[in-house]
């Protein structure tokens, strides 16, 4: 090896020991990100124990048995007024923890979310209008908002597991119950509410958002398959063809079923008017109480009137009609593979 050849061996060395020694200080220097989820979900943890009343009067207790004198006394005074403080305001501060927990929930990069944004992209674009008309109606009449939020986020989880067996996620011209029987398309159809459940269990999801993929759809009948079958054989039972429930117990999961079947007939409008928007509305809760499916829900005429008119207010803002613009000659840009576009 004459001396020109032992040169660039030892410069090619130092290259490749400086590239290693340049990667390692890089992953030193790497920040760890930090787990929003998880921080909230300890933070409503701990806001869970320091707010419990009873803890500060079993501390009063305790310090009222075992430091004695005139310091024990004004401590245990402080703790009990502590917790009669707590007491007076349980309702209002048990809201904090609950808050802490549902944040963790709604960070739209879970893995359920994500994929469901990914894998079913028409159901997720569906699922972030429900979000906006649930959170808003529920804070117009005092219910949580925030967790009627979360909760439309992961009502239709279930539907992962087929997703183009949902109109939402099809392509035009293409409908894979085209080929199904009607009884087997129910099937998969009311099967995205046990496939929901079953992810949200295996996900770890609390069950008060649980409840929203369990409620969302009640007992209703799947229409559209039900008349199909009844084309071939009169005698079907509606039975077959039904959700399994419960109906809604809250006046969350309510709101929610409202609007599940108001975004779904809005959009099915050829002239989405505020009018017109206002009377698919009126047809929607007018057929959910003749169905009985919001019987167990602690919903008032009056609130159901506060409902509507946000869903109004709300989906007449996403309809709103465009300014049309006008047309100009403009010149063409034609592009070729492999080369830089020219006018």
């Amino acid at each position: 090896m004459n001396l020109w050849q032992r040169i660039e061996a030892r410069n090619a060395g130092d290259e490749a020991e400086g590239a290693e020694h340049a990667k390692a200080r890089t992953s030193d220097r790497t920040p760890r990100v930090p787990r929003l989820d998880l921080a909230l979900e300890i933070s409503a943890f701990v806001a869970r124990v320091v707010l419990d009343a009873r803890l500060s009067f079993a501390v009063a207790v305790l310090v009222a048995a075992f430091v004695p004198g005139i310091r024990g006394q004004v401590i245990t005074a402080i703790l009990v007024a502590l917790g009669a403080t707590l007491l007076y305001r349980a309702d209002r501060l048990q809201r904090i923890p609950e808050h802490l927990r549902w944040l963790a929930w709604a960070d739209l990069n879970r893995p359920l979310l994500r994929r469901l944004s990914l894998e079913a992209p028409g159901t997720y674009a569906h699922t972030m209008v429900i979000a906006s008309l649930c959170e808003s109606a529920c804070n117009a009449i005092g219910a949580d908002g925030l967790l009627a939020r979360v909760g439309a986020y992961y009502h239709d989880i279930g539907k992962l597991r087929k997703p183009t067996h949902f109109v939402e996620n099809q392509a035009r011209g293409r409908n894979p119950h085209d080929k199904l029987k009607p009884a087997t398309s129910a099937g998969i159809i009311r099967g995205h509410v046990r496939d929901g459940l079953e992810m949200a269990r295996d996900h770890g999801v609390p069950a008060p958002i649980r409840a929203f993929i369990a409620e969302h759809h009640g007992t209703l009948p799947i229409a559209f398959f039900l008349e199909k079958a009844r084309e071939r054989d009169a005698s079907v039972s509606a039975t077959e063809y039904c959700y399994q429930g419960p109906i809604p117990q809250s006046a969350e999961t309510a709101v929610l079923m409202l609007a599940d079947g108001v975004e779904a007939k809005v959009r099915a409008l050829p002239d989405p008017s505020p009018a017109a928007i206002g009377e698919a509305i009126d047809a929607i809760f007018a057929r959910r109480l003749e169905e009985g499916q919001l019987a167990q829900a602690p919903l008032t005429l009056r609130q159901l009137g506060v409902v509507r008119a946000q869903f109004v207010r709300i989906l007449s803002a996403m309809h709103h009609g465009r300014i049309e613009y006008p047309s100009g000659k403009y010149r063409t840009l034609s592009i070729a593979p492999d080369s830089r576009a020219s006018a």
